[in-house]
Parts: C-alpha cells; sequence; structure tokens
C-alpha cells in the first residue's frame, strides 16, 4: 500500500481528495493539520502541526512518502528553500498553481497558453509577486529543478460547501452582506465576463485519477470545466436561490468606480489580470490524462450526495 503525505488537506478541494483516495483503499494517508483531526475514514490519519514550519515538515519527511500532495499557498522564498527538498522526499509530488497564471486570450486556455510573467508590458505588476506572477515563478522553480517526479496542478475558481465565489468576493464578503440586509456593489466591468466555476469534488476526483500515474510526471495540468456562464448569470442563480430559501431581495448596485474596494483583493490586480479576461478553458489535455471520458462535469455519478 503507498503512502500519500498532504499539506494542507483540509480545505475546499483537499476534504474531498483525501475521502476519495481514502476510499479506494490503495492508499495509506496522512494529512497535516493546525488543529486536532480524527478521522472516520479507512486508512486517513490526520497529523497535528504547521506544515509551514520546517522542522515540522522535515520530521515527516524522515519516513519516505510515495507521493506528497501541497496545496500550501507558500511565499517565493519560503518555496524556494523547501522545493527541492520536497522533490527529493518522495515519488511524485503533486504541487498546486493556479489557472490565474494565464494571460488574456481570445481563444480557449490550454496548458500551453501563455502566462503573465511571459507577456505583460506592465513593470509595475511585474515588480511584484502577487498570486499570478508569484505561482507562475514557483512553477518554474520546479520544472528547471532538475526534477521529473512532480505533477503541477492549475486549478482555477472552485466552489464547495465552505466555498462559493462572486467575482472578486468570497461567501464570507458577499454573501454575508445580503444576509445582513446590506447593499452589494459590484464591479461593472466584471459582470458580463465568461467565467467558470468548477465543483471542488470534480476537481479532486481528477487530481485522484493523476495520483502516482505514471503519464502525469514532469507535466503541467489545468482543472477546469469547459463550461462557461457570466457572472451575471452566476450571480441570477444565487438571487434566485436567496428568493426561494430565505425570501431575500438583496440590492445590487453596479459601479465603475471600483478601485478602492479592488485594492483590497491584491491591490486590484485579481481584477485587472483575471476577473476581467472572458476565461474559457480547453479540459481535453486532462480528460486524456486522467482518462475522465466525457470530462469531470459528466461524472455525476461518482459525486456525494
Amino acid at each position: 500500500m503507498k503512502k500519500i503525505l498532504v499539506f494542507g488537506g483540509t480545505g475546499a478541494m483537499g476534504v474531498y481528495l483525501v475521502e476519495i483516495l481514502s476510499k479506494t483503499g490503495l492508499y495509506e494517508i496522512d494529512v497535516t493539520s493546525r488543529s486536532n483531526r480524527e478521522s472516520t475514514l479507512p486508512y486517513l490519519k490526520y497529523i497535528k502541526g504547521n506544515a509551514r514550519d520546517n522542522d515540522f515538515m522535515r520530521s515527516l519527511l524522515s519516513e519516505h512518502y510515495d507521493v506528497i500532495i501541497d496545496f500550501m499557498n507558500y511565499n517565493l522564498d519560503e518555496f524556494a528553500d523547501r522545493c527541492n527538498f520536497l522533490l527529493s522526499s518522495c515519488g511524485q509530488y503533486v504541487w498546486f498553481s493556479s489557472s490565474r497564471v494565464y494571460a488574456n486570450s481570445i481563444i480557449p486556455i490550454t496548458e500551453s497558453s501563455p502566462r503573465l510573467l511571459e507577456v505583460s508590458q506592465d513593470k509595475d505588476f511585474l515588480a511584484t509577486n502577487r498570486y499570478a506572477l508569484r505561482k507562475a515563478r514557483q512553477e518554474d522553480l520546479i520544472t528547471k529543478s532538475g526534477f521529473k517526479n512532480y505533477t503541477i496542478i492549475r486549478p482555477y475558481i472552485t466552489y464547495s460547501n465552505e466555498r462559493l465565489q462572486l467575482g472578486i468576493y468570497e461567501k464570507e464578503q458577499w454573501l454575508y452582506r445580503i444576509l445582513k440586509g446590506r447593499d452589494l456593489v459590484i464591479n461593472k466591468n466584471i459582470i458580463d465576463k465568461q467565467t467558470t466555476l468548477t465543483y471542488g469534488y470534480d476537481v479532486s476526483l481528477a487530481i485522484s485519477k493523476l495520483v502516482y500515474n505514471q503519464d502525469a510526471f514532469g507535466k503541467v495540468i489545468q482543472i477546469a470545466s469547459s463550461e462557461n456562464m457570466t457572472w451575471r448569470e452566476i450571480l441570477k442563480l444565487y438571487l434566485d436561490i436567496l428568493k426561494e430559501k430565505k425570501n431575500l431581495t438583496p440590492r445590487i448596485y453596479l459601479s465603475d468606480h471600483m478601485q478602492a474596494i479592488d485594492e483590497l483583493y491584491e491591490g486590484g490586480y485579481n481584477t485587472i489580470y483575471d476577473r476581467v479576461f472572458n476565461r474559457h478553458f480547453d479540459s481535453s489535455y486532462l480528460n486524456k490524462m486522467a482518462n475522465l471520458g466525457g470530462g469531470i462535469l459528466q461524472r455525476n455519478e461518482e459525486r456525494p450526495n
């Protein structure tokens, strides 16, 4: 039975992934957590500790793992310090980047589409380590390391019982305001842009097909639905549910003057270098690599109730 170590596996994707892997009966799974947790699943154990602490991390890796799955959001120097050690400590290193690394594209995005890091002409932006640039630079640390046992995952916007986004807002901002009877202001330049939301379970199911999959070694694989909606359509879905469940009809305002709010989110870069882009993804490479047939959205029979 192969051994898997999961760093940060208690978030929106991680909780689904460890459950899927546990239920295969093929793996013993250790998951780091900063709080005490008891497992109710076979072959799954939680280890209390801070995965960002080098001493804790190295003590865990004194025992060789077949697979390390790393959900942690490192700063650049922090990751540079541990990248090669992590790669050398396992048979496969599965690391989470983001599809926000991509530049704007008028055609569906594939794994070889240009990244912002290479094509942006914004010197002020390039001088930062904002999320899209930091992830791209960390990808380069992996791909230029000389190791070939990595699999880089690029998810896009995911949703779950714990996470539900609207434009730049997390549910803790937009839904909280609505439930408290407050107005919600949305960037007018975002509302009619195409995007995609992918269920966290579907993302995790796809990842489970890549674990110790030799075809995925040395590869970068984006995991995002090819199905698109505008943020306006997504907002309408949310509002319809709020009307049905809570009898709420919130006041929504569209504004051109969002700089002060946008700057609270990545200094505004989350908006100007992602949310105002039309995002269309081509998931054919994932479907082939993970042998998903019709794609991740067509595997409804495997989803939890």
